[in-house]
């Protein structure tokens, strides 16, 4: 199916400062991995050290079953794409795509018919094949993204590696080359790791999501693991839009039932979770996490409702997201939008939290509980 790529205890200097802290990452053959994470996370980084544009600090590398760390770029046999486009500005879309093709190592390997037909057929994947005459500096962002990820695609390598690859493209061209990326590594079989900022590229690509802070991995998993299992705050808050709502509470017990409460909100812990809670020493203040979707919306006072105000809000289609408020604990919440139903700033609405799917976390680790 494919190559593996495997990093045991990799750390990245840059003069001092440690960047890259003592990480181990394996893929799996013929899998979509994504580096998720924020700006500064490491996520190019990391792609540097695989394909050995930037020298290790300590640990090892493998590329298969090859150990890799003193191996040239040239001959680890990977194809990357970076976010900078890198584009050769006196070389046409046509003549920057073929580049790697023409490269000594590799430019017997086509005849120049099957170099232009191979140039041809991820120009229009890429809808760049009105553009093949053109210059870099004759093309707009996004075109030139795309003339950077076609120079890379054209190539047939051990592993694909993409910095943030569709990035700068408008909103439907972006979805459209979500599609065309998963379906395309599935064709190939070989690996893609991908870097991106964004969880809903990473959820709608990735086999698996490494997620990525300060250099380090918080957790990796499918995208479903990540978001129902979360292990800190970070990720439950990385993962799902919009973002997990996370309230201080105090836990106490009162006539056999366990109540979470600040000064605004009171809630009766459901049967379940006071059962799975007995016994462990949990901590008397805690980071209570409910997704904006398990709260329970009501525009009209019902009973078991809580009184909020709305201070913001959102329509999109169908959905109405609304950031909420009473005292000092601030809540969003998405629902559906009844056809025709309006909303205004500083309006009344009713708050039902579905303490089901409540998440706990330390207030002083961020840990899950």
């Amino acid at each position: 199916m494919g190559t593996t790529i495997r990093l045991e205890k990799v750390v990245k200097k840059f003069g001092r400062k440690e960047v890259i802290h003592s990480i181990d990452l394996e893929t799996r053959e013929g899998e979509f991995s994504f580096l998720l994470g924020p700006s500064g996370a490491g996520k190019t980084t990391i792609l540097n050290l695989i394909s050995g544009v930037v020298p290790l600090t300590a640990g090892n590398i493998y590329i298969g079953d090859k150990l890799v760390n003193d191996m040239k770029p040239m001959d680890r046999n990977v194809a990357i794409a970076f976010e900078s486009y890198a584009l050769y500005p006196d070389k046409t879309v046509f003549e920057n795509m073929v580049f790697p093709l023409n490269a000594p190592i590799r430019k017997k390997e086509l005849t120049d018919e099957q170099k232009k037909a191979r140039v041809q057929e991820f120009a229009e994947l890429l809808q760049i094949s009105d553009l093949l005459d053109r210059y870099p500096r004759e093309l707009s962002g996004g075109q030139r993204q795309r003339v950077a990820l076609g120079r890379t695609l054209v190539r047939t390598p051990s592993i694909y590696l993409l910095d943030e690859p569709i990035a700068h493209l408008d909103a439907k061209l972006r979805h459209q080359m979500r599609s065309e990326l998963k379906k395309l590594q599935i064709k190939l079989g070989i690996p893609f790791i991908c870097t991106s900022p964004d969880q809903a590229e990473a959820v709608a690509m990735a086999d698996r999501i490494f997620l990525l802070n300060e250099g380090r991995i918080e957790q990796e998993g499918s995208s479903r693991e990540l978001y129902l299992t979360p292990k800190n705050e970070f990720v439950a808050l990385m993962l799902g839009e919009p973002k997990m709502n996370i309230t201080k509470m105090e836990m106490q017990e009162q006539n056999g039932q366990i109540l979470f409460s600040n000064k605004d909100v009171t809630l009766k812990a459901p049967a379940g979770i006071a059962k799975a809670m007995a016994g462990k020493n949990l901590p008397k203040v805690l980071d209570l996490g409910i997704r904006p979707t398990d709260l329970k919306v009501s525009f009209k006072e019902i009973e078991g409702y809580d009184e909020y105000m709305v201070d913001f809000y959102q329509i999109i289609g169908e959905k109405f997201i609304i950031t909420c408020i009473k005292g000092d604990t601030r809540l969003v919440v998405e629902c559906r939008r009844a056809l025709g139903e309006t909303i205004e700033l500083g309006q009344k609405v009713f708050l039902k939290w579905d303490t089901e799917n409540f998440y706990f976390f330390d207030s002083e680790t961020k840990n899950a509980l």
